[in-house]
């Protein structure tokens, strides 16, 4: 984890960790192109085989528009907004054991 502070690098992290970011990101860029989906959808309508030809222009956009919000430096933002939220959580814990202890 190049980068990372400290305390991130203290937060374990592992492949089921990452497949759940990259799905949350998936989810989170169909709700950012959700207007270029309509415009695809509404190629479509009408249409069956024609579609493969006939609405290029929107199924390339819809298909640009996911690249863009999947990007590598996307899922990188979701992955450090994933561990930022883990940390604080075992922050949190830390002070309370702390505060038990006390008692």
């Amino acid at each position: 984890m190049d980068g990372w502070s400290r305390d991130e690098q203290r937060v374990r992290w592992s492949v089921g960790d990452d497949a759940r970011v990259r799905d949350k990101t998936e989810l989170w860029a169909k709700t950012q192109c959700k207007s270029v989906l309509d415009l695809l959808g509404e190629c479509t309508k009408g249409k069956t085989l024609s579609v493969a030809w006939s609405c290029t222009e929107q199924r390339n956009a819809y298909t640009t528009c996911l690249k863009n919000y999947t990007s590598q430096r996307f899922l990188e933002i979701q992955k450090r907004e994933s561990i930022s939220k883990r940390l604080a959580s075992m922050q949190q814990a830390e002070a309370l054991e702390k505060k038990i202890r006390k008692q």
